[in-house]
């Protein structure tokens, strides 16, 4: 990740956002369900998200209660409707950031570090490297991941074939195989949830600590 040509780049966000939001597909509104679960089950006041896109669920993070939210995306025209959306709500609590995700990125400090659908394309090894290097500014590690059984990587919808560059990026997932691999360097398990889904996939949410329980 992490060159102009890189596929995230080149698909639309309206595009993204309609296809996950079809009927068939139904995982705009689940991860934001998803989210507000995160949210909920670790109160921080400092917040990440790898992979904001265009910041669904931001709407439920509590700015009363919160001091600073990080997003970070590799498409800029993402991160712009990110502003858009929620700049008035988070004021100078959001803090968006061009960047890819590799194990030579270093992000700030936060509490709580959403990664959600983003491990896929990032790659387990490479993603496990990434949570191992910034261990010391990662308090709670919360991912989900897209568990395929026999469907297909990509979801039919009308817009599937806007996805077809992702393929050169994307991988499936093993949610005993991160686990492992998490374990293996230093990351403690704290909750596995699944969230079946209308066409037969289902999202695994899997939490991780990174640093000592206070």
């Amino acid at each position: 990740m992490g060159t102009p040509e890189h596929p995230w780049r080149g698909i639309d966000l309206d595009v993204y956002e309609q296809h996950m939001g079809d009927p068939g597909v139904g995982q705009l509104q689940r991860l934001r369900d998803i989210t507000g679960e995160q949210l909920a089950a670790y109160p921080f006041r400092a917040i990440g998200v790898l992979g904001v896109a265009g910041g669904n669920g931001l709407d439920l993070i509590d700015p009363e209660t919160t001091d600073a939210v990080y997003g970070y995306d590799i498409n800029p025209e993402y991160l712009a409707a990110c502003e858009t959306r929620y700049r008035d709500r988070l004021g100078d609590r959001l803090r968006l950031i061009e960047t890819s995700i590799d194990r030579s990125v270093r992000i700030e400090r936060v509490d709580l570090l959403i990664a959600n659908l983003i491990v896929e394309y990032v790659g387990a090894e490479e993603f496990v490297a990434f949570a191992a290097a910034n261990a010391r500014s990662i308090g709670v590690l919360s991912c989900v991941i897209q568990h395929n059984d026999k469907a297909g990587f990509v979801s039919s919808t009308n817009h599937s074939s806007s996805f077809d560059a992702l393929a050169s990026v994307s991988s499936d997932i093993d949610p005993e195989a991160l686990a492992a691999a998490m374990s293996d360097a230093g990351l403690a398990a704290l909750d596995h949830r699944e969230y079946p889904l209308p066409n037969g996939k289902t999202l695994v949410r899997q939490d991780f600590r990174t640093t000592p329980r206070p």
